[in-house]
């Protein structure tokens, strides 16, 4: 009896040594999550205080803005234009084939009282490099499908689809690519005093080749512009512009040019109209709905509103990130800007010369600005062409029925 006592012993003491050792990880995994919760709730609360007292500094200044409606720098008409510009620019990027974009841009114009021509480029090679057998050095206006309505026969003539492929299937007949979409359309009327207007309206972020557009956010100097600007719009607007420029009419002072866009397409419309600008078109109006941000710094902002016309807006929204983005980054022109202010929509129209001043640069900060749980809950609706349109007209109803 007295050794089998003896040798239990040792194994008693063996499996208790054994359950010591082996609960001693699974105490450090438990500290290291406990460490790593209360590094993570004390994160929390740094943005959370630093949310707060911003939101109320925020408040504070934006309580001493004037309105859009009181400001006196919306006219009625020049509400309307906007306004209706915005539904124009988010045509694009809506439907599953090129046929039915055509088909809805055609029953748009036509419903509302558009006379003109419209004239749909893809820039399928080499914006979106489908045809992997042509140079991809060739220019793209030499590949793009050029899905137009004449000028003589007006909106109501028939389509011409001019299709890469050399069989000519007609667009009803054959299966479009989903990377091959249309980049922007152009708008041409003749004025009855003679006067030829064209309208640009560059496409919003739809493909992946559009986001990886937005993610080339490094800043490099643009020698025609002689600034520096968002390495991807660039790249992008250069496509545009060489390809847009045969189908323009020649620069005179009967013929203006104008230029909108949302979202990607905000930030490529501006870039667009300065590069035109600088080839001697006569650029009047150019608009951008919740465009990210373009160029550098503010001597790259202020090169670039040296080129632009004087009615350049472009539209954003305090509960959307994309103009926020990238936050290194500036946008010139005059900011029509919505906001949600302690559950209050407001609408404020801030000319230029106002932002420039470093007492107003608030406005543009995204630490003041970006209300980042509201803004990712959000996101979905806030980016949207009708989110845009609804704010404004809710917000714009006494100068709109005057």
């Amino acid at each position: 009896m007295l050794t089998t006592r003896v040798a239990l012993l040792p194994l008693r003491r063996s499996f208790s040594s054994t359950a010591v050792s082996s609960s001693l990880p699974t105490n450090n995994q438990h500290q290291k999550k406990h460490k790593y919760a209360a590094y993570a709730l004390a994160a929390v609360s740094a943005m959370s205080a630093a949310s707060i007292y911003t939101r109320h500094i925020r408040h504070e200044k934006a309580s001493s803005l004037t309105s859009a409606e009181d400001s006196g720098l919306l006219s009625r008409d020049k509400a309307l234009s906007i306004i209706e510009t915005i539904k124009r620019a988010g045509l694009m990027g809506s439907t599953k084939s090129v046929k039915e974009e055509l088909d809805l841009l055609r029953r748009y114009h036509i419903e509302n009282g558009y006379h003109g021509g419209l004239i749909v480029r893809d820039l399928s090679q080499p914006l979106f490099s489908l045809d992997e057998g042509n140079d991809t050095n060739t220019s793209a206006g030499e590949y793009g499908s050029n899905s137009s309505i004449s000028e003589d026969e007006g909106l109501k003539g028939s389509v011409n689809v001019k299709s890469t492929e050399q069989n000519g299937a007609n667009l009803s007949e054959k299966k479009i690519d989903m990377a091959q979409r249309e980049c922007y359309y152009l708008y041409y009327e003749i004025l009855p005093n003679g006067h030829k207007k064209q309208e640009i309206f560059c496409r919003g972020t739809t493909l992946l080749v559009d986001v990886l557009t937005c993610l080339e956010s490094w800043f490099v100097y643009d020698q025609e512009l002689g600034c520096h600007v968002h390495h991807g719009f660039k790249k992008h607007a250069d496509r545009v512009v060489e390809d847009v420029l045969p189908l323009l009419a020649k620069p005179s002072d009967l013929s203006t040019v104008e230029v909108s866009g949302h979202s990607l397409g905000g930030a490529v419309a501006m870039l667009v109209a300065v590069k035109l600008k600088k080839r001697g078109y006569r650029v009047t109006n150019v608009l951008s709905v919740a465009g990210p941000r373009v160029c550098s710094g503010y001597k790259d902002r202020d090169i670039l509103e040296s080129l632009l016309p004087r009615q350049t807006i472009r539209i954003e929204n305090d509960l959307d990130i994309v103009p926020f983005l990238p936050p290194s980054g500036v946008s010139p022109g005059d900011k029509l800007w919505l906001v949600l202010d302690k559950g209050q929509e407001k609408v404020f129209m801030l000319p230029k010369e106002w932002l420039k001043d470093p007492m107003n640069s608030w406005a543009e900060s995204v630490l003041f600005n970006l209300k980042l749980f509201e803004t990712i809950w959000n996101q979905s609706k806030t980016h949207k062409i009708a989110t845009h349109v609804t704010r404004l007209k809710n917000n714009l109803k006494d100068i709109i029925n005057e």
